[in-house]
């Protein structure tokens, strides 16, 4: 009898997997060297499972995130949905960096945690 999957992969795992892939992309790197860089953290995601998650078919958890972040260099959150889906796109989200949150940023405007561009309409993201 066929596993039946309580909760169907959401669009939240997608998303990060899409991220995962265009930022191993961007660096260079195939599927077995994250696979096994990650391993290599301690967060053993065999090199099918790279390409599987990728793809948005392999649930994401807490531990793999922060794993992946760790080894594309890159803030957990940066590898998360920004905003909700009709959050305007800007060139900072799309090199992959990452805001704080309104509720808790310190300054205004926002900065840009990688790069320090000025808020999330500043498109001169240098990255």
């Amino acid at each position: 009898m066929a596993r039946e999957e309580r909760h169907p992969i959401g669009a939240t795992t997608r998303h990060v997997g899409h991220t995962v892939r265009d930022l191993r992309e961007r660096q260079g790197i195939s599927t077995t060297v994250l696979a096994e860089r990650l391993t290599a953290l301690g967060r053993r995601i065999a090199q099918s499972g790279v390409t599987r998650l990728e793809a948005g078919q392999r649930r994401i958890d807490v531990d793999d995130l922060t794993a992946l972040a760790a080894v594309l260099g890159v803030r957990p959150a940066s590898l998360l949905p920004s905003g909700g889906p009709d959050a305007p796109e800007d060139t900072c989200r799309l090199n992959g960096h990452s805001y704080d949150d309104p509720g808790v940023a310190t300054e205004w405007p926002r900065r840009c945690n990688d790069c320090n561009a000025i808020n999330e309409e500043d498109a001169s993201c240098p990255k």
